[in-house]
């Protein structure tokens, strides 16, 4: 029997994608710049309405920890974070592992 193929381009199934304008990708950041806007506006208000002083305290205490955080994680390279954990992995004991179970020893 002789193969029915006969050439061209094979056609594959599904949506084909449409290229995006710049004029769409750029409307879209604009929008995008609006809502960052309005939500650091809506943030600063909140944090002001009806919080206590201690509220206040412990917000301004979580961003300072927050922010050394950050500090220390951008001084190590991912090389280094990765070590690290492997580290901590290494000397945790293995609690989690599934005890060996005989059938033999069942009665």
């Amino acid at each position: 029997m002789a193969p029915t193929f006969l050439g061209g381009k094979l056609k594959l199934k599904g949506k084909k994608k449409k290229k995006k304008s710049k004029h769409s990708i750029e409307k879209a950041q604009t929008k995008k710049e609006e809502l960052d806007g309005k939500l650091k506006h809506d943030a600063s208000e909140d944090e002001d309405d009806d919080l206590t002083e201690a509220e206040r305290k412990s917000l301004k205490l979580k961003k300072e920890r927050e922010t050394i955080e950050n500090e220390k994680l951008a001084k190590q390279s991912h090389r280094e974070r990765v070590e690290e954990f492997n580290e901590k992995i290494g000397n945790l004991t293995e609690l989690n592992d599934i005890p060996r179970v005989s059938a033999a020893g069942n009665g």
